[in-house]
């Protein structure tokens, strides 16, 4: 794949957003969860371009190298320095002496009253479907009294409209079904007992457009830089229907026309909300608007109210489409541009 620099983006930064340590599972029958989380479309698609043909800029890689910058710093300082902030923090030497960062089982076991912290830790769990055995891998980023952790860093507004909430439980929760029957190598030999113990997950936020300002006055926007937000973890038992029926679905489209591929849905897209553009004056049109609805029906009962004016409907912005690597060769996001 070709790499633009259109922004002239310094060296230095180039370097940094180019850098991939990512430890990449190349196994066959291997699916991780964060895989098993994506549309279809953008499962099956990518292998089949040209990756010679097709380009990416530096400026899409700033998001992603934020988000690995916040990961690795956040499991530097509990690996290299945590006792000197647990002290500060008001624990015990005694508290913190029990910490053991990523103990093995045993371990653990010879271990008294230790406060396992386990740090991005892989694990694969082995499951058959219509005969054939396939390897489910993930690494959480941090699991706290067996409570399962994520870090996300993301945009303050979709803490405010829980925008994520539903795609988050799901990714936790997988990773509660792999850890229920997990072993530490891709190969399944090396069985692992279970570090995730609670029904709940903890997703941690890190927002990159926040503002103090905003905090102040806007409804529901979040107070402070950093939240956390505990989410229920779904059922074990559901959880492998769903990676079975994924599994059989890839299975089927795997070779089929992109044509007949399924279509994203409104959430995989993440499709903006409908928007209906009120202005005063139908000869000016081009500014700012005078009113926006959610609704067509509330656009044209103001209309109406008014006795004047226009309504002009927003197209809807299919804002993963932008982020997809399947987007050359899907058709379905030729609707949104």
């Amino acid at each position: 794949m070709k790499i633009t620099n259109k922004n002239d983006i310094p060296l230095a930064l180039a370097v940094w957003l180019l850098h991939d340590e990512y430890d990449y599972i190349k196994e066959k029958n291997y699916f991780s969860v964060t895989g098993l989380m994506k549309p279809t479309r953008h499962l099956i698609i990518p292998p089949r371009l040209d990756q010679s043909q097709l380009e990416m800029d530096l400026d899409d890689m700033i998001a992603r190298a934020l988000g690995h910058a916040i990961h690795d710093s956040i499991e530097k300082a509990w690996r290299m320095g945590y006792k000197a902030p647990l002290k500060r923090l008001g624990y015990t030497d005694t508290q913190i002496d029990r910490v053991m960062i990523n103990p093995t089982d045993q371990e653990l076991e010879e271990a008294n009253a230790a406060i396992p912290i386990y740090l991005e830790q892989r694990m694969y769990r082995q499951i058959d479907v219509d005969g054939v055995t396939y390897i489910i891998g993930g690494k959480f980023d941090m699991v706290t009294e067996g409570r399962v952790n994520d870090t996300k860093s993301t945009s303050a507004w979709s803490w405010a409209g829980h925008d994520k909430d539903e795609e988050h439980i799901r990714q936790l929760s997988i990773y509660n079904w792999v850890d229920k029957d997990a072993y530490a190598d891709v190969d399944c030999t090396q069985r692992i007992k279970p570090k995730i113990h609670q029904e709940v997950g903890q997703i941690n936020y890190v927002f990159t457009d926040w503002q103090r300002a905003m905090a102040k006055t806007a409804k529901d926007y979040p107070e402070t830089r950093v939240k956390s937000r505990m989410l229920p973890l779904e059922d074990p038992e559901e959880i492998e229907k769903i990676i079975v029926a994924k599994i059989r679905e890839l299975k089927r489209y795997w070779n089929a026309p992109e044509s007949t591929l399924p279509l994203c849905s409104d959430k995989e897209l993440w499709l903006s909300d409908p928007q209906y553009k009120y202005y005063s004056n139908p000869n000016n049109t081009t500014g700012r608007s005078t009113k926006n609805f959610s609704t067509l029906i509330e656009a044209r009962t103001h209309l109406a109210q008014k006795g004047k004016g226009v309504v002009i409907p927003q197209p809807r912005e299919a804002k993963r489409c932008g982020y997809c690597p399947a987007f050359e060769g899907c058709s379905q996001k030729d609707k949104y541009l």
